[in-house]
């Protein structure tokens, strides 16, 4: 059963754009990264190929990063090449550095892998 992924996760507001391009209607950061700038976010995606996966991940340029996880650019993380195309589900900016961004990430992925 085939489901648009804004039925399943609400907050994502369908489109009409090309699902081989789905990095058309990113907002891109004019600011490039500074120490006095909160500029690192976590983010999250979800692959659009079924079975659906989801990958989180920290940088300071969603808009590059996207494009290395759907192979547009060089880079992206291996875990990400079986699910392409991905889309943004969601990103949390603000985080003043690298760290501070990991120590969320690491949060999201101690809880999905931790047992009782």
């Amino acid at each position: 059963m085939t489901k648009l992924l804004s039925t399943t996760f609400r907050s994502l507001k369908p489109h009409s754009q090309n699902p081989k391009s789905p990095t058309t209607n990113l907002p891109i950061s004019s600011q490039s990264p500074s120490k006095s700038n909160p500029n690192w976010s976590v983010y999250l995606i979800l692959s659009t190929n079924p079975p659906i996966k989801t990958y989180v991940g920290v940088t300071n340029n969603f808009s590059r990063r996207l494009k290395q996880h759907n192979g547009e650019q060089n880079g992206g993380a291996k875990a990400t090449q079986a699910g392409r195309p991905w889309i943004c589900a969601c990103i949390v900016r603000g985080f003043e550095s690298k760290s501070e961004g990991k120590h969320v990430y690491l949060q999201h992925q101690f809880a999905h892998t931790s047992t009782l």
